[in-house]
């Protein structure tokens, strides 16, 4: 059995994201323009004398329809409740996966919480009040998404979903498609540096940078479905005593191997060089800790996305840039740069300057979340022509927030157009196999066919 792995998913439903921002995004008003520009008037304006207008008014509706169907098709993701959201993926992507001679029956799935507290957020909006979104309740309802995953099936008739419950889940859990691993999302300027290292311990406490990839792993899987945060909450009122006590009937939630690693978005505001004492000295604790722990962070890079301010200057990865800075000061930080620096009107700056960091430090990636199927070609070239890149790549669908802005309907689609793109099949197997594997977990991973057999976690919490 072979595992497909995607670095690089989202989950969360229109209660998350704080849509003031997500309206900001520049790849959707990119999109709103050219529907307007590159179908209508950049050619037909010269011409828009000699038309009727009502063909002129023809090709302008054919083209915002299109933007239209779109949007509502990822609207209509985004309605289904974050509980049903991983069962309802598993439903449509009928058939396995296949990657040259590889057959794939298992995916890894790695959602990446954003943080979408922005404290900063300017908007010509009236009411234009900062956006109360906070995270922690995007974590809790992903808890809950993973643990109705791994605990039902879902039937679907009539447009209607019914979910069946799995009898004794825990000892089932391997014969799921999916293994889900998501990255807690951060911005070290919403805490204090007591805050950080309060939550760092909380979920990362027990990582080890000795654990060798397959107990990794295996720790990761293990945890993977008994965390319910709408039953389970750590809340203040609770005193130290109380939870003693809780601990003591095996009630409390341990968060160990909740998350597999750490996503931060600079364009949202993280600074990942401040220049700020206090600040840097937070972001510092934040990076060894993460080495300490080979804790993999995977950074927003690309001049689009969430992006309620000019933030490039933190964005990027040109060797003047911050995130140089961050790796000459700490060369073993293992990093991934998402969206291998996507840039507009066909920069390539941020991604050449992705490829240096990955010959000059042995623990950067990139991955290539949110792109369409022409891109392959390029990337095939660059493999090509840079031989080390080839164990760098990751495998990323950017699913759901690509179904805004790509050419693809569902995500079984993102999946078919890299399996059948024009890469050599050693290369696909890299990207979505092997690479990843070491990126999330120090190297190549063991698996056991009996799933979760050795499972040692609370069994109180399986119930």
């Amino acid at each position: 059995m072979n595992t497909f792995y995607d670095i690089h998913t989202h989950a969360f439903d229109l209660s998350h994201p704080s849509l003031s921002v997500f309206l900001q995004r520049e790849d959707i008003i990119d999109s709103v323009v050219d529907s307007v520009w590159t179908l209508s008037l950049r050619w037909l304006l010269p011409f828009a004398s000699l038309m009727p207008k009502s063909s002129l008014k023809k090709l302008i509706h054919k083209k915002a329809a299109t933007f239209q169907n779109q949007l509502t098709n990822t609207l209509a993701f985004f309605e289904i409740p974050m509980e049903y959201q991983f069962l309802v993926m598993d439903y449509f992507l009928k058939n396995g996966a296949t990657a040259g001679d590889e057959a794939y029956t298992k995916i890894v799935l790695c959602p990446l919480v954003i943080d979408f507290g922005h404290k900063n957020i300017t908007s010509s909006a009236y009411y234009n009040l900062t956006p109360k979104t906070p995270v922690a309740g995007q974590v809790s309802d992903l808890f809950y998404a993973i643990r109705t995953y791994c605990r039902f099936d879902v039937e679907i008739a009539n447009n209607k979903m019914r979910l069946k419950a799995i009898d004794n889940w825990a000892a089932r859990k391997h014969e799921k498609r999916f293994e889900i691993y998501p990255f807690m999302g951060i911005d070290t300027r919403n805490y204090t540096k007591k805050a950080i290292i309060t939550l760092l311990d909380k979920y990362f406490n027990s990582f080890s940078r000795h654990e060798t990839p397959t107990e990794r792993h295996q720790r990761l899987f293990d945890k993977m479905g008994l965390l319910d945060s709408n039953l389970y909450r750590d809340r203040q009122t609770l005193t130290d005593a109380d939870r003693e006590i809780l601990r003591q009937q095996n009630l409390a939630p341990d968060y160990q191997y909740a998350f597999a690693g750490i996503k931060v978005y600079p364009q949202l505001g993280f600074d990942p060089f401040p220049d700020d004492t206090d600040e840097r000295d937070k972001v510092n604790y934040l990076y060894q800790y993460c080495i300490d722990r080979r804790i993999p962070i995977t950074t927003h890079c690309s001049d689009s996305g969430y992006k309620p301010e000019d933030n490039n200057h933190l964005t990027t990865p040109m060797p003047a840039g911050k995130w140089a800075n961050v790796l000459n000061a700490f060369p073993e930080l293992t990093l991934n740069f998402a969206h291998f620096g996507s840039q507009g009107n066909g920069k390539k700056q941020w991604r050449d300057a992705i490829i240096e960091l990955t010959n000059k430090y042995d623990r950067v990636y990139t991955d290539i979340s949110c792109k369409s199927a022409t891109y392959y070609k390029e990337l095939a070239d660059l493999l090509t022509a840079n031989p080390r890149l080839q164990e760098r790549v990751l495998y990323g669908s950017d699913f759901s927030i690509n179904l805004l802005v790509s050419d693809t309907n569902c995500y079984s689609e993102n999946i078919d157009a890299f399996l059948h793109a024009p890469l050599k099949p050693s290369d696909k197997i890299s990207l979505c196999e092997r690479n990843p594997e070491r990126f999330l977990f120090g190297g190549n991973v063991v698996r056991s066919m009996v799933g979760n057999a050795n499972d040692t976690n609370n069994a109180n919490l399986r119930k």
